[in-house]
């Protein structure tokens, strides 16, 4: 399934090619709650500075199962370490105590395109801070069924309208109507955004109507502990 990426080589080194179920899974979780790092180089050059890239996946104590479980599909493909990821302690706002766990993939020349893709590359340049994520215009491209599985787990929680409704808070109201709108074009899912008033912000809400068709797309690719983000019968 995957390749023996060696550890002893530099990122700019790593270059492909890559599994194509990973790539959906980077995608599908670049549109939830992974980010995209580009590990920065002491030069000159200012393109090179940007250095390479690798993918951060980070998730609340909650859902260790889920991130164990993307965890093991990185790492039994070579494209992170074999190191199982471990709970660390974080003090939050308020002193509030909370334990959340995370694990980085290798570093990738050959995932520069990834970052450019959700990244404002002329942001970086300015030397802005990283993590304002855009929604690439080809995004429609790259939206497999795995992809949107990713996504729900990552985004996804249910409505007592009996819908999913994904949190798009971080994005523009573009780009959360491409995105609703992709869903409907190229899945056949019914959806309407919602403003969060409180802070101006939209979400997407999945009919639902539309309940049978996606769970019948995305049940295949699900993490068994996150089938309680999905209205079915079991």
């Amino acid at each position: 399934m995957g390749f023996n990426w060696s550890f002893k080589l530099k990122g700019e080194d790593r270059i492909g090619p890559h599994n194509q179920d990973i790539l959906s899974i980077i995608i599908g979780s670049l549109l939830g709650d992974a980010h995209a790092e580009r590990r920065k180089f002491n030069t000159k050059n200012e393109i090179k500075k940007l250095g390479n890239t690798r993918i951060t996946f980070h998730q609340s104590s909650e859902n260790i199962e889920y991130l164990m479980w993307l965890w093991k599909k990185f790492s039994e493909s070579g494209y992170s370490s074999k190191i199982k990821p471990k709970l660390t302690k974080v003090i939050g706002k308020n002193n509030k105590i909370y334990y959340s766990i995370k694990f980085h993939t290798l570093t990738f020349s050959s995932f520069n395109w990834i970052h450019t893709f959700f990244y404002p590359p002329q942001e970086l340049l300015k030397g802005s801070k990283e993590g304002i994520k855009i929604i690439p215009q080809e995004i429609e491209n790259y939206l497999t069924p795995l992809a949107l599985a990713i996504w729900i787990m990552d985004d996804g929680s249910k409505s007592q309208g009996a819908g999913i409704i994904l949190h798009t808070n971080a994005f523009s109201y573009v780009d959360v109507n491409r995105l609703s709108n992709i869903l409907q074009s190229k899945f056949g899912l019914k959806t309407n955004l919602r403003l969060i008033k409180k802070n101006n912000q939209w979400v997407i809400y999945i009919l639902k109507e539309s309940m049978p068709k996606l769970n019948e797309i995305i049940l295949p690719y699900m993490c068994p502990s996150m089938l309680r983000k999905l209205h079915f019968k079991r």
